[in-house]
């Protein structure tokens, strides 16, 4: 539900989507704590429910993925709870242990529960993904460390940058974010009870305003490109009355095109008003409106793939951070 804050961070607002297909039995889940007045953090975790598939009675037969999610939802907000926010650009502190504290999690999990069904070289015990966002301020900055391990992601908005994709997501051959909407490449690391993973973290400092997003893959695996995302989230906006009313029809949106749970946490820091986000994002509204309308025209052309190709070669170095830091 959209909520409208103001404190120390600068924090205007953030709304939450968790768009569930299968209601009760949906395998993401997420986490927020924006009531400290000098760190937030934001955090959502998709269950990975082809490894995942084993059922547990100790949790009322619910996947392994579906346990592992929520699980770990619970211990974010537990291991947040310690972190001092003079400590936040210590980056690979932080990464090592909020990595210790969901290993030891995931592995209590496997040690006290017995799963239910036919081991297999495939099934992990209490998989998920994990994209996570801290937030404090930094002489008049947004300071952002993300971690990650998995195929969800954290992204940043701006209105210089528009969209930017600020994690890298694990998967097999390391396909850029249009390739990964062509071919589904199995993950190469997520959380589990089995092994050791690798946990990623990098820190960024923004300018204000800027919008800070965690999202599960259901929220932008099932659209044409990463160029149709961000251009659902700045319609979205502009056609909006209210915060509440944008979580609204982006959740319609995406429920409507989306094939799996689709999870989303994004919080406004330094734009006051939504008005003010709307005229701080006119110009980037109008250009990837552009953009939008190119594609649709070359796709009832015939000649989609190639006006992709040529959209995305010039779009990914301006929105992947990794890309515009080299």
């Amino acid at each position: 539900m959209a909520e409208t804050r103001r404190n120390q961070l600068k924090l205007d607002c953030f709304i939450e989507i968790a768009y569930k297909p299968l209601k009760e039995k949906g395998e993401d889940a997420f986490s927020y704590t924006f009531e400290a007045p000098a760190i937030h953090g934001q955090a959502v975790f998709d269950g990975c429910g082809g490894s995942g598939s084993w059922k547990y009675a100790e949790f009322k037969n619910a996947t392994g993925a579906f346990v592992a999610s929520h699980q770990m939802a619970k211990a974010f907000l537990e291991w947040f709870r310690a972190i001092d926010a003079s400590k936040l650009q210590r980056t690979q502190e932080l990464r090592a242990s909020f990595q210790d504290m969901a290993w030891r999690e995931l592995n209590r999990l496997k040690e006290q529960c017995a799963p239910m069904g036919v081991s297999g070289s495939l099934v992990k015990s209490f998989p998920c993904t994990a994209s996570i966002a801290l937030m404090a301020e930094t002489e008049n900055c947004l300071s952002v460390t993300t971690l990650n391990c998995g195929d969800s992601r954290v992204y940043f908005l701006a209105p210089e940058t528009g969209l930017v994709q600020l994690t890298v997501d694990d998967a097999d051959g390391n396909p850029d974010p249009m390739e990964s909407l062509r071919d589904s490449a199995p993950m190469t690391d997520q959380l589990n009870g089995d092994k050791p993973f690798d946990v990623k973290a990098q820190h960024i400092a923004l300018t204000y305003p800027c919008a800070v997003i965690c999202a599960t893959d259901g929220m932008f695996g099932f659209l044409r490109s990463p160029m149709d995302f961000e251009f659902l989230i700045l319609q979205e906006l502009m056609r909006a009355d209210s915060f509440a009313q944008f979580e609204q029809s982006l959740q319609n949106k995406i429920s409507a095109v989306t094939g799996d749970d689709s999870t989303c946490i994004m919080s406004f820091y330094g734009w006051g008003t939504l008005d003010n986000v709307k005229k701080k994002l006119k110009k980037r509204f109008e250009y990837m409106y552009g953009i939008v309308r190119a594609l649709d025209a070359a796709m009832e052309a015939g000649r989609l793939d190639d006006e992709l190709a040529r959209v995305w070669r010039e779009y990914r170095v301006q929105t992947i951070f990794n890309e515009m830091q080299g």
